[in-house]
């Protein structure tokens, strides 16, 4: 994380393309989920007809649980600035236009105070992957790091990290990410 003068937080972008940050997010954080639904299917750039016209996702995922059929239609967002309150408010237009279950948004930043009052307010997951790097202020030199490490926001609380290294990972992303039912 680096503040600068006028006291704006800014992450540094991972040494990845856009692309690369789509595919990782279908398939490293959202696919992880796997283990824990059925059938789950991710795709990248899906174009998904809605009441008003087509729109391309960077990711859907598309998954059965007790049964029943779910999307979760997701934005991935290679910044460096904080993400605007207006990118998350496209997101909620876009998931309740094709009937989507749940929005997430990934970025590679933080989140404006704005962005995350109406995401919590229209519950739509809010998530920030960064490289281990940025996430730990100290550490023991020999403890391994991991690549990514994504952090949920949650309403009222500091939120979660998500890490591949963790027991529970595929159940966590399931339920707070895809918004799985509880079994």
């Amino acid at each position: 994380m680096i503040e600068s003068d006028r006291g704006i937080v800014r992450y540094p972008c991972p040494e990845i393309t856009p692309g690369e940050f789509e595919q990782f997010v279908a398939g490293e954080l959202l696919g992880a989920a796997g283990a824990a639904v059925d059938d789950l299917v991710v795709a990248v750039h899906e174009k998904v007809v809605g009441a008003d016209g087509v729109y391309d996702f960077d990711a859907t995922v598309r998954y059965r649980f007790a049964g029943m059929a779910f999307l979760v239609v997701v934005e991935a967002k290679l910044h460096r600035n904080p993400i605007k309150r207006q990118l998350v408010q496209v997101l909620h237009q876009k998931l309740h236009s094709v009937g989507a279950h749940k929005g997430v948004m990934v970025a590679t930043s933080s989140y404006q105070a704005g962005a995350i009052e109406f995401a919590t307010a229209h519950g739509i997951a809010l998530v920030t992957v960064t490289e281990g790097r940025f996430v730990f202020t100290t550490r023991n030199a020999a403890t391994a790091c991991p690549t990514f490490v994504a952090h949920y926001h949650r309403a009222g609380s500091r939120g979660l990290v998500l890490s591949a290294d963790d027991e529970d990972y595929a159940d966590c992303v399931a339920t707070f990410l895809l918004a799985r039912p509880s079994p």
